[in-house]
C-alpha cells in the first residue's frame, strides 16, 4: 500500500510547488496547439475597478475545465473573504466557427436571466465578447424597467485589452439605437487587475 501513498504524496507536493506544469489548470498557458491559446492570458482572479479608482467592482475568474477542455467564466462578490456569485458560465470551442460558444447564468438566485453569445480574437489580438442577454418576466436589467411576460432580449459586449501581464482594460456596452452605451455610468473605461492570490500558482 504503500506505493499508492507515495505516488499521491508527490503528486500534492507537484501540485504545491506551483511549477507551470502540464497539468495546472490555472496556468496562462494552453497545452501546445490549443485553439484556447489566444484566451489564455485572461485565466486567472482579476479584480474588476472603474479606472482611476481603487474599489473592485466585482471579481472576475476565468478557470480551465480539467484537460484545458473548456474554460469558465464567472464573477463574484467577495464579502469578509466568503465567495458570493454573481454570474458563471463556460466558453467552449466551436470547431465550426472557430471561436468560442458561450452560455452564462446571470441571476445566481433564481435562474431567470442568461448571457449568450460568442467570444472571439480580434487581428489586432483583443477579444470580444458578444453578448446576448436573454430575461425572463419580471427580471429588471440593469438600468430598465421590469420585464413583461414575453420576456426580453438586449444586445451587449465586453472588449478585452491586454497591457500587460497583470492588467487588461475592458468595458461593458450595451446596443441602443445610434451606437453602444455603457451598461452603468462608466462602464467604458473599466480595469482588470490580476489578484495577488493567483501570484501562488506561477511564480
Amino acid at each position: 500500500m504503500s506505493k499508492p501513498v507515495a505516488a499521491i504524496l508527490a503528486a500534492i507536493c507537484l501540485g504545491l510547488s506551483g511549477g507551470a506544469a502540464a497539468h495546472d489548470i490555472n496556468s496562462q498557458q494552453a497545452p501546445a496547439g490549443s485553439p484556447f491559446a489566444p484566451y489564455a492570458f485572461l485565466v486567472g482572479d482579476w479584480n474588476l475597478t472603474a479606472k482611476g479608482s481603487p474599489e473592485t467592482l466585482v471579481v472576475l475568474r476565468f478557470k480551465w475545465a480539467e484537460n484545458h477542455a473548456y474554460l469558465t467564466y464567472s464573477g463574484l462578490f467577495i464579502v469578509k473573504g466568503q465567495e458570493h456569485p454573481h454570474f458563471e458560465g463556460v466558453l467552449m470551442w466551436n470547431g465550426v466557427h472557430k471561436n468560442l460558444d458561450m452560455l452564462l447564468n446571470i441571476d445566481p438566485v433564481r435562474g431567470l436571466a442568461q448571457e449568450q453569445g460568442t467570444v472571439s480574437i480580434r487581428p489586432d489580438g483583443v477579444v470580444v465578447r458578444d453578448i446576448t442577454g436573454v430575461f425572463s418576466e419580471g427580471v429588471k436589467p440593469m438600468g430598465e424597467p421590469a420585464v413583461g411576460p414575453g420576456g426580453s432580449t438586449g444586445h451587449f459586449r465586453q472588449t478585452f485589452t491586454r497591457t500587460d501581464e497583470d492588467h487588461v482594460e475592458t468595458n461593458a456596452l450595451r446596443e441602443i439605437a445610434g451606437g453602444w452605451a455603457p451598461t452603468f455610468p462608466g462602464a467604458d473605461h473599466l480595469l482588470m487587475t490580476r489578484r495577488e492570490e493567483e501570484d501562488h500558482h506561477h511564480h
